[in-house]
């Protein structure tokens, strides 16, 4: 439905109303154009969230439709095989490094060794071979030093891998937001996905509008939103979407759009109706009189007891106001009909 919003006094000459010719005067204030519909509250996008290893569910602190706050535990599952494999780690790591230290003096010593004295040199000159021996020693040792650092490097990793699967026991809350659904029992196997997650932020109303309707949105527009269960609160929300491609109900093409809230209420219910209105164009500070005085036009003005037909350029044009730009003043009186 596409409306402009203004609210104007049908009255005649003696001040009273009328279902019939009335005055109007021209005013000035806002003018705005708005397109409503039907939709409904979803989730946009949900998280699926499991654990890093498999196990047997021991806690599920959380049922479908509770909201939680990002960093809450949400499952565990028993620990104690990974935490065994951390430990199996470890060990590896400190035997690496003792490899490690080991390696780093063997080849300290056989650096040392290669390292001829005045002595040796005067010995090596009459044809001794320690020159060469020590050389191999030296590069045996550096060869052991690098395969003991290389082990220590796959030990560590082996070891952030297994810490990073203990740490995967357990099911935390990566944002603030609503359970959708729950897999499994306390006592059971832990499937893939144990809890489906909507974020808070995530969450937005769906709604369907006509061909007539659509062309008139854009993204970023300004939106009001209203829920039956909250007394028709006005909830302010903008329009962050709009599908290119529409879908035949009754022979009638509508196109979905997606509003978000601006600051989403607590507890909304997934599927639940809402009613959108969407702020399509606005013209602040503006002269306007009633659409139904304007005809082709011009606008009939009743000035000292008299009518006469005025030539008016129109702006923004709506259901119920028209932004007058020039032809009229603000005070005048113009002929409505009340209808």
């Amino acid at each position: 439905m596409v409306a402009s919003v203004a609210v104007f006094a049908l009255t005649r000459p003696d001040g009273r109303a009328t279902a019939g010719t009335g005055t109007a005067k021209v005013q000035r204030g806002t003018v705005t154009s708005t397109v409503s519909a039907a939709g409904t509250v979803a989730a946009l996008q949900s998280r699926s969230l499991g654990f890093a290893t498999s196990g047997t569910l021991t806690e599920v602190n959380v049922r479908v439709g509770d909201t939680v706050q990002a960093g809450a535990v949400l499952a565990k599952i028993d620990p104690a095989s990974a935490q065994s494999a951390v430990d199996s780690a470890q060990e590896s790591v400190d035997s690496a490094e003792d490899d490690v230290d080991n390696a780093e003096t063997e080849a300290a010593a056989a650096t040392k060794a290669a390292t001829p004295s005045a002595s040796a040199s005067r010995a090596g000159g009459a044809g001794g071979t320690t020159g060469g021996t020590s050389t191999t020693q030296r590069t045996q040792g550096t060869d052991a030093l690098m395969s003991a650092q290389q082990r220590l490097n796959n030990a560590k990793l082996a070891l952030r891998q297994a810490q990073a699967k203990l740490a995967g026991t357990v099911i935390t809350a990566p944002v603030a937001g609503r359970v959708l659904s729950i897999s499994g029992a306390v006592g059971s196997q832990a499937q893939s996905g144990v809890v489906t997650l909507a974020g808070t932020a995530d969450v937005a109303v769906k709604a369907q509008f006509t061909e007539a309707e659509v062309a008139a949105l854009a993204a970023g527009q300004t939106a009001t939103i209203t829920l039956p269960d909250r007394d028709d609160a006005e909830l302010a929300g903008k329009v962050t979407q709009i599908d290119p491609a529409g879908t035949v109900s009754n022979r009638l093409v509508r196109y979905a759009a997606v509003i978000t809230f601006d600051q989403a209420p607590d507890a909304l219910l997934y599927g639940q109706s809402a009613n959108v209105v969407v702020t399509t164009e606005s013209a602040d500070g503006v002269l306007y009189v009633p659409s139904i005085a304007v005809v082709d036009g011009t606008v009939t003005v009743k000035v000292n007891g008299r009518t006469e037909k005025r030539t008016v350029e129109v702006g923004l044009r709506g259901d119920v106001s028209t932004e007058i730009r020039s032809g009229l003043n603000e005070g005048d009186e113009v002929l409505v009909s009340g209808g």
